[in-house]
């Protein structure tokens, strides 16, 4: 077990403890590199940014995500978060955000052939 202490300038003493070196806990890939705690903010659109961004970060998979909490939106990104990565590692979790996130949507309500027409429409 390996105990890392990092000083801060002003002398206080912070620190994680890993089994191995170079061991990351967590939501974690094959890729991950580092661990992070994520506190997610709440506000409707805020939350379905913040799917945007934990998508990027996931396919991205150097980040563990060693600890999640958050409020109002952000508390369902992270419920939903985690239940996605105890039913399929990444790809379940982004399954399941995209999944949440569309069905909360107007986008969730439309036919495959509305959705359709409205991309056409809006350019996308």
């Amino acid at each position: 077990m390996v105990h890392h202490r990092n000083f801060q300038r002003d002398g206080a003493m912070t620190g994680s403890v890993r089994r191995h070196l170079g061991e990351t806990r967590g939501l974690a890939g094959p890729r991950a590199r580092k661990s992070v705690s994520l506190a997610l903010q709440g506000g409707g659109a805020h939350g379905a940014f913040t799917w945007g961004v934990l998508d990027g970060l996931l396919e991205d998979g150097r980040l563990a995500v060693e600890a999640i909490t958050g409020a109002s939106a952000g508390a369902m990104n992270a419920v939903v978060m985690v239940e996605g990565w105890l039913g399929g590692g990444i790809d379940g979790t982004r399954s399941q955000l995209e999944t949440f996130w569309r069905r909360a949507s107007f986008d969730g309500s439309l036919t495959p052939a509305q959705r359709s027409l409205l991309s056409r429409m809006l350019g996308f």
